[in-house]
């Protein structure tokens, strides 16, 4: 690592050109590459139309999300010590005034309807303590982390009134309302905690520090005293947008399930949990199960949920063959196709994504040239259905197994596909808009707010 300006070499890459052992290396590296002619050919000709509705079936409401986080340093004399800043948007679209936005006679977009749009954007902040950072006095940055996770999880972020939206009740009312920890995540002395909705936080008998319900995610196992804790940031941002998910859906089931059958939940992303709070798949997966099972018993359609990926290894695969597909397909990505066209795997999982994914990814070229990578919700309550792991994943490629929901998202992504972003579609594109946390000014204003902030507050001293 260099010094604070000091500048690298010019040629410090040329160690790297003459040596023959990278030159070696690179030579026995096995990785994505765009196909041949013919390769490409067999690949495309295994993808389908995609199917269309006549007229489309749309939904009159749609509610997309979008999540951003940033990781700032309390001064510059500490640039370790940090605080993490986590920023999820939810923006509500109906599709009447959606629609209204355009003059039919001019196409050109009305300016105070687009502004309107934009005003039904509806951001929650979290802020934890990041690296070095000991929260209300806890005995360790994890132990802080913790507390600060239970309090940010645990405030009514409604809008005031009856209106309530505390995610650590979302977190055990899709738990079956209740949940239990085997051990104390601060001593680790064995003890079951059992927590419910009107018990949240517990007292370790053996070390007396608080318990909280959202232990469970484990997001502190990834925190240590004195190292890099982004990872840590990264996981909370991915669990609490899908938690916030299961909170929205469950407030309009609550209040009336046949409305859910008129509404679109767009993601920006995969339809999976990664890292410690994975297992939170499982239960997001029961909750949308148990939601299309009411759906059914009142002869409605099942929710539309759309995860949508802009990026990663799955959109590098489909940019690369893009130019080989006709237009208005779609291709089911089973395992068997990823495994051989995308990862390279020689000894798969017997199901991809079995502790992590919750939802069916798919590739999708539009009419209009775009090409999109979505996921809808599993139609399974749990991965057991079928036996095995290897069931799980023959079965989940099994296009009727998903109704009508296949054809439903591509008439989505038809209607909102943009030209603004490569293959972009607008409620994704106005989450992001109000989600994102930009370097400046944004990320200067959060540099000055926690510097700031943290000027004036008592210095503690770390306990020998």
């Amino acid at each position: 690592m260099p010094y604070d300006r000091q500048s690298a070499g010019k040629g410090g890459h040329s160690d790297f050109v003459r040596n023959p052992d990278v030159q070696a290396f690179l030579a026995d590296c096995d990785y994505m590459r765009e196909p041949s002619e013919a390769e490409a050919q067999a690949i495309a000709s295994t993808y389908m139309p995609a199917p269309a509705g006549s007229p489309p079936c749309l939904p009159e409401y749609v509610v997309a999300s979008d999540a951003s986080k940033s990781d700032t340093p309390i001064s510059d004399k500490l640039p370790s010590t940090q605080v993490g800043f986590i920023k999820v948007s939810h923006v509500l679209i109906t599709m009447d005034r959606y629609s209204e936005m355009i003059d039919p006679k001019t196409r050109f977009v009305d300016p105070f309807k687009a502004a309107e749009l934009h005003r039904s954007a509806a951001p929650i902040t979290f802020t934890l303590p990041g690296s070095n950072i000991r929260y209300k006095n806890a005995k360790s940055v994890k132990d802080g982390f913790r507390r600060a996770v239970f309090q940010q999880l645990s405030t009514n972020r409604g809008n005031g009134g009856a209106s309530q939206l505390k995610l650590s009740d979302t977190l055990i009312t899709i738990n079956n309302k209740a949940i239990a920890l085997e051990k104390c995540p601060s001593c680790g002395t064995r003890h079951t905690f059992s927590f419910t909705l009107g018990g949240q936080q517990l007292e370790c008998p053996a070390c007396n520090e608080p318990v909280f319900v959202t232990d469970w995610l484990r997001l502190h196992e990834d925190v240590s005293d004195f190292g890099d804790n982004a990872s840590a940031m990264t996981r909370m941002m991915n669990a609490v947008e899908h938690l916030l998910l299961a909170a929205l859906i469950l407030q309009v089931f609550g209040a009336d399930a046949r409305s859910l059958a008129k509404m679109a939940f767009v993601m920006d992303g995969p339809l999976a949990i990664f890292g410690q709070p994975a297992k939170l798949h499982a239960r997001l997966m029961d909750l949308l199960a148990n939601v299309n099972e009411r759906l059914r018993e009142l002869g409605l359609e099942p929710l539309l949920v759309i995860g949508l990926q802009k990026t990663g290894e799955v959109m590098d695969h489909a940019n690369l063959i893009s130019r080989f597909l006709p237009v208005g397909v779609l291709r089911v990505l089973d395992d068997e196709y990823r495994n051989k066209y995308i990862k390279g795997n020689d000894s798969p999982a017997a199901n991809f994504g079995n502790e992590t994914y919750y939802g069916q990814d798919f590739l999708f070229k539009t009419e209009r040239k775009r090409i999109f990578n979505f996921a809808i919700p599993y139609p399974f309550r749990t991965k057991s259905e079928g036996g095995n792991e290897a069931q799980f994943a023959r079965n989940k490629a099994e296009l009727p197994r998903y109704g009508s929901l296949i054809e439903r998202a591509c008439d989505f992504i038809r209607h909102f596909e943009m030209d603004l972003y490569e293959n972009s579609i607008v409620p994704v594109a106005l989450a992001h808009r109000h989600a994102s946390i930009s370097i400046v000014p944004g990320g200067k204003v959060l540099d000055i707010i926690t510097k700031t902030g943290l000027q004036h507050t008592p210095q503690h001293r770390w306990p020998k």
